[in-house]
């Protein structure tokens, strides 16, 4: 149904080519309303942190209980009644997670969860409301969920001139692990090119100009297709 105007990522790798509705990881970078049920199993990588029973979907759903799960990539929210009344709603799609006051049909005037999401330049405004009197359970869990996942988004995504180097030296991730450092590394493009160093980790692969460390990039393993030599 319409509604108004993607925990960190863990151990996510290939399937096997009989899950070929899974192979791409979709599941925190979307939002997808009343899909198949068997959509909504968690992936290989994607684990659940809770389960919120008698949550309603107050913005789409108003007056209809269901139940929210929480997992380290989204949100998936399924109705008690009807299974194909879902939403998903991957973390890489919020922008903010907040605490209003609602009208809602089952519970009257209350506290809700209200997520603001964008997905393919659209605005997405859900709201959730428990069901459960006096338990702040669905505020704590998924506002501290979004921000373990917001914080942590340099161990998957790639950055360009982020702020990663400070006096030279890598600013490092929590359990990250230098491998290995090699000065004098070019980054070449077309007809021209920068010196630098290279830093190998656990983690991702990071190099920086030597002449303005803020001219980097950080590579974290989980976005390379393949490493060529040419």
């Amino acid at each position: 149904k319409p509604h108004g105007s993607q925990w960190f990522r863990k151990g996510l790798g290939p399937m096997s080519g009989g899950d070929q509705l899974q192979d791409e990881v979709w599941q925190d970078r979307e939002i997808k309303f009343d899909q198949m049920p068997q959509l909504l199993k968690l992936r290989k990588g994607e684990f659940q942190i809770d389960s919120i029973n008698s949550v309603e979907d107050t913005k789409g759903n108003n007056g209809e209980r269901g139940i929210l799960i929480v997992t380290n990539l989204r949100l998936v929210w399924t109705s008690a009644k009807y299974a194909r009344t879902n939403l998903s709603i991957g973390f890489n799609c919020v922008s903010s997670v907040n605490i209003r006051s609602v009208t809602s049909k089952l519970r009257g005037n209350s506290q809700a969860l209200y997520v603001m999401t964008r997905f393919n330049s659209t605005r997405f405004e859900f709201i959730f409301t428990s069901l459960v009197k006096h338990s702040p359970r669905l505020f704590t869990t998924v506002q501290a969920v979004f921000k373990s996942y917001e914080t942590t988004k340099l161990y998957r995504d790639l950055k360009l001139r982020g702020a990663i180097i400070r006096d030279k030296e890598l600013i490092m991730l929590p359990n990250e692990q230098v491998y290995e450092r090699i000065n004098g590394i070019w980054n070449l493009s077309s007809d021209q090119g920068n010196l630098g160093t290279f830093i190998i980790t656990n983690v991702r692969t990071v190099w920086f100009a030597v002449l303005a460390e803020n001219f980097n990039v950080s590579i974290p393993y989980l976005q390379m297709k393949s490493i060529n030599v040419r």
